[in-house]
Parts: structure tokens; sequence; C-alpha cells
């Protein structure tokens, strides 16, 4: 949480979180307020940002203030890249008090702030949101607050009447600083832990371990073998969030339901609320209040409306009401700690917080692991972000290892060249960087020893990356939270490098129309983009779809072709006859992908894991056997992941990549296209890859041989082919060793060594909702169910359907001004639509124009 933003909240508004309405706002201003990412509640701040961009040409423009441009940064109109701790300066300017800052003070041209100035007061409502993690992060966050409150947002864009609850009573950093010193001067005699993992979570400066082996006695409730949980005197593993009870009350008088889903897979888990009240009945002052035998009967105690209430709302999930205030101690004033000896250094760091991995909460997921960084791509490991400029100057290539040093602090990780940082900050994702206390062999998926824990968060997190926060000192701002940005820091190169696990092929399109935008401006006049359309040779036939978006060039039920002499052209037989009782052929299973709501945020991809069984590949010991390289990511490094769907990020602008050029950045997930003339299907020797009566590209497994004709054939690049046995127990290379093969969706085929798999359009759901219709005697019904990566994508951006059914939103949306094929001059006819993103580029000012140079 943001604490420096909840302290300025409390102060301006009397709440801690309140409702901020995207959809609202004619103009929105991010200073360093990552909204996509962790900052605030990203999940409905994303749709409410998705619903406002959806708008297109009424959409609000978004403005990014940073040194660093973040994903959220990635999705702005326009990025300024202020110097650190310029941010205070440049509010007060936008506030109307003071003159511009110089461009020395500032880092940017002051024409741009003029411009900003000038859009501001014009854009009623508009939004600005701090959330800066300097040491006057505070201030900055209390100026912004100011700000909204002189604009006339208050009430229309900040609701502070509609305020999240879910923020209320969290304690901050410096909260714990003040438990860790009492515990270093022995007047903590006991210390339970759940939750939270403070050894790795906080500044190696603060000698956590050190003050925690004082305590007498240490418990701990984690489910995993965590760095805290190491340091424990007794382990009392809390159940899965899978496995439990609770309730929660994210807004007023909305009540938010927990129940298990299934049964404690092992033996020796209990709830930690049930281990609480068993030792609260052992007091003899508290046995008499505490009847209740489980906790689950206490939550039914206290739930609005008692056991009949709670049994209804259990089938919702939600229910009205309030549960009663929690009697907790008032907390104190909140302090600002001074950091021990300022830092020496060319560069400004900055740390931040993994978008997939948050401050290393998901770091034991292989899941998140292999998620490629929504902005880099990198996955597998650490990495430091400088300017390609600063790269240059000093020397430093892509992969090389550099050090960097923040007083006698020091970490090394390979460079990662980026656009978005200023040429004078360097920057590093927390997340990685677990460790044990004792040295750990590597985890060997076929070894007998269970007895053995994987001390260090797990086999996949443990010896994984550098721990950023080792570079930062003891210092806080005045709401008690560490602070990140703002430590001078040097940076060198070792002489050393390495091939870095990363996913992305090219940052450009070389023209080649994948992603593609069109400004407000341009779409509401019914202009194109440069280069989309290209003109066709004299003669040349139709490249349109058939009705139901249908090839018109498929020798199957899609199309036409066939064998003429035949009554029925050779192709309408069995399923693929158009009077077949299950009427397939009348179908065209497709995917709407609307750009202007896409973040990049990835969330599709982890779905598709989850759904499909696809193995994770990246792990030290997935590697061969025969001269094997026991490092993490090598299969990434070798181009082997397994992703069905690839989200791809692209640069537009900035191609000599000097710093002061504005970019834009364009997200697109691209998966299996589903075409309906498959460059794919012709070549396969068996017939393991086919066209379905109902427009699916199908891939049968056990007729593959792996020949990758098909993936050669690809113009999509979206085939994935097993080189070892992800799949098989037997190999070391297994991705599903226990407790991961519970995760394993028996509705899907777990593939093994030497078969090719791809995007199946979630084929399970679509044969479970019509043999369900089938059974009861109807048609499946519009919109009825739809893929793993739809209903997980927060923005709402995917939309799956039968686009040969008028009635389908998918069908509509493939009508919409936006839409277009990918490589469509391929004539490969794709089943997945995809909308143009839509831009809102900063208006020409009639002074300097609006660029930092």
């Amino acid at each position: 949480a943001d604490h420096a933003a909840i302290e300025a909240n409390r102060r301006a508004y009397g709440v801690a979180w309140p409702r901020m309405s995207f959809a609202d706002a004619k103009l929105i201003v991010s200073i360093g307020a990552d909204f996509l990412e962790g900052w605030g509640a990203s999940v409905p701040q994303q749709l409410d940002f998705a619903d406002a961009r959806a708008k297109l040409e009424t959409a609000p423009r978004f403005v990014y203030i940073g040194p660093r441009r973040s994903l959220t940064g990635l999705n702005a109109d326009q990025w300024i890249p202020c110097a650190p701790g310029a941010e205070l300066a440049i509010v007060n300017f936008l506030a109307g008090r003071g003159t511009v800052p110089a461009r020395q003070q500032s880092g940017v041209d002051p024409a741009v702030l003029e411009q900003l100035r000038t859009e501001l007061v014009a854009a009623k409502p508009s939004l600005v949101l701090s959330g800066v993690t300097t040491d006057n992060a505070v201030d900055v966050a209390s100026a912004v607050a100011a700000l909204n409150q002189s604009l006339g947002n208050v009430g229309t864009t900040i609701r502070s009447a509609e305020p999240l609850t879910a923020f209320d009573g969290i304690s901050g950093v410096g909260d714990l600083v003040d438990a860790i010193e009492r515990m270093r001067g022995g007047q903590v005699p006991i210390a339970f832990v759940r939750g939270v993992n403070p050894a790795f979570g906080l500044p190696k400066s603060l000698n956590f371990a050190e003050a925690f082996a004082k305590v007498p006695f240490k418990v701990s409730f984690s489910s995993y073998p965590d760095e805290t949980t190491e340091l424990c005197d007794v382990i009392l593993p809390d159940v899965h969030a899978l496995e439990s009870w609770g309730d929660a009350q994210p807004l007023r008088g909305t009540v938010s339901l927990q129940q298990p889903t299934m049964d404690p897979v092992f033996a020796n888990t209990r709830a930690t609320a049930d281990v609480l009240l068993a030792l609260a009945k052992k007091d003899q002052g508290a046995a008499g209040r505490l009847t209740v035998k489980d906790y689950r009967s206490w939550l039914i105690g206290r739930f609005p409306g008692g056991e009949a209430a709670f049994t209804a709302a259990l089938a919702r999930g939600v229910s009205s009401g309030s549960i009663p205030a929690r009697a907790v101690a008032a907390a104190a004033a909140p302090r600002r700690a001074a950091a021990i000896e300022a830092s020496r250094g060319d560069y400004t760091l900055i740390v931040y917080p993994s978008p997939t991995l948050g401050f290393g909460r998901g770091t034991n997921k292989p899941w998140l692991i292999e998620l490629p960084d929504p902005v880099t791509k990198v996955t597998w490991g650490s990495w430091v972000e400088l300017h390609p400029e600063t790269a240059t100057r000093l020397g430093i290539d892509r992969g090389d290892i550099v050090e960097v040093r923040v007083g006698n602090a020091t970490v090394r990780a390979p460079a990662v060249p980026y656009l978005g940082v200023r040429p004078d900050v360097i920057a590093i994702a927390a997340g990685y960087g677990h460790r044990a206390a004792v040295s750990l062999p590597m985890f060997d998926p076929k070894s007998t020893n269970r007895p053995l824990i994987q001390w260090g968060y797990g086999r996949y997190a443990r010896d994984l990356g550098i721990n950023a926060l080792d570079l930062l000192g003891t210092g806080t701002n005045a709401a008690g939270a560490t602070t990140l940005t703002g430590a001078r820091a040097t940076i060198s190169r070792l002489g050393d490098e390495v091939r870095i696990a990363s996913t992305e092929g090219s940052a450009r399109q070389h023209g080649r129309g994948i992603a593609q935008a069109v400004s407000a401006a341009d779409l509401s006049r019914g202009r194109r983009e440069g280069g989309e359309a290209e003109a066709r040779p004299a003669g040349d036939a139709s490249h349109a779809f058939l009705p139901g978006m249908r090839s018109p060039v498929a020798a199957d039920a899609q199309g036409v072709l066939g064998a003429p002499s035949e009554p029925d052209q050779g192709k309408n037989k069995g399923l693929y006859d158009p009077n077949h009782p299950t009427h397939m052929a009348s179908r065209r299973w497709a995917m709407a992908v609307d750009l202007a709501r896409c973040t990049g945020c990835s969330a599709c991809v982890t779905a598709c894991y989850a759904e499909n069984n696809i193995p994770t590949v990246g792990a030290p010991w997935q590697n061969a056997t025969v001269f094997a390289t026991a490092v993490a990511g090598f299969n990434i490094t070798r181009g082997r992941e397994m992703a069905w769907i690839r989200l791809e990020r692209y640069f537009e602008g900035a191609d000599d990549g000097r710093f002061g050029e504005e970019f834009e950045t364009r997200f697109v997930p691209m998966m299996c296209q589903h075409c309906g003339n498959a460059p794919c299907e012709p070549v396969c020797p068996v017939y393991a890859t086919y066209h379905a009566p109902d427009g699916l590209n199908v891939q049968v497994y056990n007729r593959c041989v792996g020949t990758r004709y098909c993936s050669n054939n690809c113009p999509y690049k979206v085939r994935y082919f097993n080189w070892f046995g992800y799949g098989e127990p037997g190999r070391k290379q297994y991705a599903f060793p226990e407790p991961l093969n519970w995760q394993l969706n028996p509705d899907v085929t777990v593939r093994g060594k030497g078969v090719m798999e791809k995007c199946s359009f979630c084929v399970q759901r679509i044969r479970e909702a019509e043999n369900r219709a089938a059974l009861e005697h109807r048609e499946v019904g519009p919109d009825e169910f739809t893929t793993a990566c739809a209903s997980a994508c927060p923005s709402r951006a995917i939309t799956f359907g039968d686009a040969a059914d008028p009635q389908w939103s998918v069908t509509k949306l493939a009508q919409d001004r936006r839409a277009y094929h990918v490589f469509e001059e391929l004539n490969t006819y794709t089943a997945v639509v995809y909308l143009k993103k839509v831009t809102h580029p900063a208006p020409t000012p009639s002074a300097p124009a609006p660029v930092a140079r």
C-alpha cells in the first residue's frame, strides 16, 4: 500500500482511500502512481481505466510524470520524464503556486509544464494521482490532494463518500521499525508471524534477523519455508486460502465472504484462527466469552442477519451489511527515520515492486516467475535498467553483468537498456533474491529425500536473482514507508556477460502492422494509420470474408472450394455437413481483442497456463541431461517457452534511442489465430493439425510426431514444441512435481515430449457448453461461456464467441470500424479480430514543442 497517499488522503478527505473514477475524468495525470500495477485497488482501477479509454474519441487523455516509465506509464499518451525529487515543485506549479520550475531543477522543458497546466485548467473534471516513493512522498501526495480540491475534482473523480475500506487499519513500515527496536531491546517475549516475511521484505540495513533472534519464543503460521519462518522456533502451517473461511468489507455496506473450495491437502495444517481460538480458550478469563467451537462458527455469530443470512450469502459470495469494527489500539503518529548516511554516486536509484511478483510474495510460484515482466519482457531473474544513452557512454551492452553500489551495499545483475528511464537514473525491480540461511543443494525432482525442506521460500525462488532492497538504507518518509527512490548510486561493468532470459523478439514492428493504432482525431475523421492499406494489384480477387467470418478459400465446411465433380463438392461429410444434427458447421468460433482496453498486464497469459496445463520450463533443473547447464531460464534463452499467449510489446518512436523523444507503446496478445486458411494444416505429414467443422484449428496430440513443420509454416509463431518431458513424471524436467500436480485441469491433456501444442480456444469449455446445452435440449446461448483468457482479463479486452451468430458480442465487435486482422495480406483469414488502440497525443502548443530535449 502507498502509505504516503493514505496519510494524505486522511488529511484531505477523511478516509484512507477514496474511490477514484477514471471514467468521469477528461484528463488523468499520474505522478508516479502505478494504478495499473500494485498502487491502490489495481483490479477495479484497471477496469475503470479501460472503460474510460473505451470511449475512444471522448476518452480521457493520460499523462504520466516520473523518472521511470512503468507499465502504467507505458499506457500513457504522454510521458514527462522529470528528475527524481522534482515532483513537488511540478505539482506546486500546476496548482498555481510559484513559477515554472527551471529545466535544471525539474529535468523537463518548461514549455511542457506550461502546456500541461493550461490543459489541466481547461479539462473539467480531471484526476491527479500521486504515488512517488521519495522521502518527501507525503508532501507530494498532500499537494496533489490540494490540487484535486482546487480543480473541483472532489465529489466527481475523487469520491470520498465511497471509500475503499480495505485500506483502513494498514500498518506501515514505521510501525514495524518500532517493533524491531523493541525486539532489539529485549522487550518482546513472544512473536507471532503470519502473512509477512520481514526477514526478506525489509532493507538489510535494519538488521531484522539480529533483533528477531532476541525474542525468546517465535511462532510462524506460514505455509511456505520463507526466510522469517526459518528463524522461528515453532511452525504451525496455516491452511491455504482455497481451504479457508474468512470475510472482508472492501466497501461500506458490502461484506465479502470466503469459503473453502476444497478440503485441506496436508494433514498437518490448521487455520490460524482456529489455533488462536483454541489457545485463547486456555485462558480462564477468556474461556467464558469464547463459546464457539471454531472460526466458522465465530464468523456466523458476527455476520449481519445470523446463520440464515450467512448461508444465503454463501451462494452469492457477497452480502449487504457491515461487520462490527475491530477494537484496535490507536496508531502512533508516523515518524520519519533518516538514513544513516547519505550515499554518493552519479545516478539516482529507483527500486520498484515487480508488476508480477510484487515485493517477493509471488516468487515461489513458477507461473509468475516465468511470466515475462510486462515492461522489459525479462523472466527468471533480476536485471538493472539504464537508458541506452547511458549504456553507450559506459560501454555496457545488454546482458553485461554490472555492479550497483550504494554506500557499502552492492548487488550484481545483468544490464538491460530501456528507453523508459532517464539517463541519470538506474532502476531495479524488487521481488527476487530469496535466500536460505543454510546451504542447500539444487532441487532434484527425482530425489526420494522428501523431508528436505526447501528453505529460501521454496525450490523456485531460492537463489534466483538479487534483492534490490539490500541497497536501501533505513530512511522512511513521513508516513513511515521505506524510501525507494532517491539513493545515489554508482554502476560499473564487471567484464562478465550472460544471455538474458527474455521472450522479446524485437521491440519494433518493422512496418508489419501487428499492433495498430489510430489517433482520436483521425478516428473521428475516418483516417487510417500510415502504411496500413496497401494497393491491390489489378485484377486481384476479393479478400473479403464470407458471411460469419468464414474463409472463401478453405476446402471444408467453412469455405467454397472442394471437388467440383462431387455433388457435395467432396467436403460436406459427417460433421462437416451443414445439416448434421450437431450443427457444428454452422458455427465459427472467434475472438475479438480491443487494444484500446488492453493494458499489457498479462493476466490472460497466466490464466491460460492454469486452464490448459501449460508447463513452466525455466527452472535450473529442467535443462538437458547431456551437456546440462543448471541456469535459471536456460530454456527461455533457447526460445523454448510454452506460453500459448504471447503478450507482445512494441515501441513506436525514438528510433535512435535518444532521451527526450516521445515514444508510444503498444501491447497485443498473440495467440493461435485459428486461421480459416491455415498455413500449418497442409504441411503436417500425419494430419495432426486440421480444420474442424466449427472453424477451430485443431491439434491432435497423439498423432503428432514432432516434425515441427507446422511451426515453421506459421506466420504468427504461436506453436510450441515440448523439447523435454515437461508433462512426464519420470523425467527431471517434469513441470508439476508434488504438490503442483494438484493444480492440473482434468479436462485438458497433459502433453508429453516431442509434441507440438498451441492455443485451442479452450476447446474443453466449448464442448462442455455444447454438451450441457444438448442435455438440456436447447442451443448454446449467446455469450453463455468464454475462454480462460477472456474471463481473467481485468480490462475486458478479450471477447470470445460465435462469429456466425449475430447475437454474440464478438460478431458486433468484428464489424467495428477499428477492426483488423494481423497479416491479412497473407489470406489466412484469421478468427482473431483486433481493434486498434486509440491514442490521444499532446496538443500542439503555440510556444516551444512540449518535448524534453
